[in-house]
């Protein structure tokens, strides 16, 4: 063998020594590999499961606790879908084929059936892998049962609150301490006719009356300056423009650094309630005169027929003396009339209420009303227009009393136009179980402080008046279980509202 093959051979051993070499080495790393891989795996938090063909081959210690068992061969061997819930199985089974197809998927939310039975939310992101040198699905998996019930939990109390807020009657608002608007509740359209997108980002108090304006500001300042909570009472402007009394209450919100950072605020329509409060005052104050009148009435009358007798007697003995001034005696009988009036506007707050109600369709009752003040109305230039529903029900009421307030009311609105115009009176359904009737005139109006003041005793805005006409009519109306409501602007007319219940036998299903 020449020398040229040996070292030809001594080459190819050597050669064939160091691939050997390399291949040991290689298969260490692979084997040193899969160790810190099947260590990675094993060790994991995360619980991880690997199937084939659908079927679980693979499961590591977190994926056994997951799954509440303590043996892996109570796992492993069994179908990947005997695990997942029935309403889950149709998408998890999707989700395997494309992920045999090698298509992309994403992380999945869906209940996982314990060994025990339990079922529990789990988040799953599949991973193709080659496990034992076949093609495989890695799922990493992670217990989400305490966050879906989190979730569940906040979702519940978020619905609660929009149930309470689109509900609820009351007001809520949220406020920068500059007073602008940062939230404001659906109630807001109900209350004050606008949507509650009209005042976001707005400063709440710029539709307070100019009068509760000055003291709305000084409260607002004092709840951040002291960081205490107030309460106030506000006349706040609709949206058809008159005016709401809201009752307020406002408190601080403090942050971490002992800061006011907003104002949170819930405010009440107490309209109604002050109107109630009103007419329980004047109701107080009629029966009150009513008490009075009981006595001073009787006490008068008597002296007072006496006296008119005597200046009647005394005139006509009078008449043949060479000094008579018979506008003397005109002047005395006169006032004696006027006080004999007043008497018998007391007699009417004292004498007990005639208990005869009977239904009566109060447009024939108007009607008549309308027809004995035509001449004083044509007199004044006075046109009264009337607007009646066909179908306004019977009204249970004792007839003359009610024809007393129609006349009053009347006289006073065609007083109140002495150079003439429209005075309108209008009969509509207030509700089911009420009727509206509505005097509208075209007079010099009342100053709204005044108004408060309409139906006290000897309070009145005429020269020759009494007061004690519109307190009758205060104590009528309420005797027929009605209100009176009356809104007036200076030089623009006044509208009087008298509320009645219909007769129950003709009260609307």
């Amino acid at each position: 063998m020449s020398t040229r093959d040996t070292e030809g051979r001594r080459f190819r051993v050597q050669s064939l020594k160091e691939y050997l070499q390399k291949q040991k080495q290689i298969e260490q790393q692979l084997r040193e590999s899969e160790e810190c891989y099947r260590n990675l795996l094993e060790f994991s938090p995360e619980p991880i499961a690997v199937h084939q063909k659908g079927r679980v081959v693979y499961i590591n210690p977190a994926g056994l606790r997951l799954m509440g068992s303590d043996s892996k061969e109570e796992i492993i061997g069994r179908p990947i879908l005997d695990f997942v819930h029935p309403g889950y199985r149709d998408v998890v089974a999707e989700r395997v084929r494309k992920i045999e197809k090698n298509e992309t998927v994403e992380i999945l939310e869906e209940k996982l059936i314990r060994s025990d039975g339990q079922v529990i939310d789990i988040e799953v992101l599949p991973v193709r892998i080659t496990y034992m040198g076949e093609p495989a699905v890695l799922l990493i998996c992670r217990d989400i049962t305490e966050r879906k019930r989190v979730e569940q939990a906040l979702r519940e109390r978020d619905a609660n609150y929009r149930i309470i807020e689109q509900h609820m009657t009351d007001l809520i608002g949220v406020l920068d301490i500059h007073g602008i608007v940062t939230y404001i509740s659906p109630s807001y359209q109900t209350i004050l006719g606008d949507p509650p997108e009209y005042c976001m980002g707005k400063f709440l108090f710029e539709k307070v009356h100019p009068e509760d304006l000055p003291r709305a500001k000084r409260l607002f300042h004092e709840m951040i300056r002291t960081k205490t909570p107030r309460q106030a009472e506000l006349r706040y402007k609709h949206a058809d423009g008159h005016w709401i009394t809201m009752e307020a209450n406002g408190a601080p919100v403090i942050e971490e650094n002992g800061e006011v950072s907003k104002i949170v605020f819930v405010a009440r329509d107490i309209t109604e309630r002050k109107r109630t409060e009103e007419l329980l005052r004047k109701a107080d104050k009629l029966s009150l005169v009513g008490e009075l009148a009981a006595g001073v009435a009787h006490e008068i009358r008597n002296p007072l027929t006496a006296l008119k007798g005597f200046v009647q007697l005394l005139q006509a003995k009078a008449e043949n003396h060479p000094d008579y001034k018979p506008e003397y005696f005109e002047i005395m009988l006169s006032e004696l009339d006027r006080i004999h009036f007043i008497v018998n506007e007391f007699m009417l707050l004292a004498k007990p209420q005639v208990s005869n109600f009977q239904p009566k369709d109060i447009r024939i009752l108007m009607q008549h009303v309308v027809a004995l003040l035509t001449t004083q109305a044509i007199m004044n230039d006075v046109q009264i227009r009337t607007e009646f529903e066909s179908d306004i029900p019977l009204v249970t009421c004792e007839e003359n009393q009610l024809k007393q307030v129609f006349v009053n009311i009347l006289k006073n609105a065609i007083e109140a136009m002495p150079n003439g115009g429209d005075l309108m009176i209008q009969m509509k359904m207030y509700s089911s179980e009420k009727v509206l009737i509505r005097f509208v005139d075209q007079g010099c109006g009342i100053p709204e402080e005044l108004i408060p003041k309409l139906g006290n005793p000897f309070f009145t805005t005429k020269e020759q008046g009494t007061g004690l006409g519109l307190m009758v009519c205060y104590k009528i109306i309420e005797t027929h279980q009605g209100c009176i409501h009356i809104s007036s602007e200076k030089d623009k007319g006044t509208t009087v509202d008298i509320i009645l219940p219909v007769h129950v036998r003709e009260v609307r299903e």
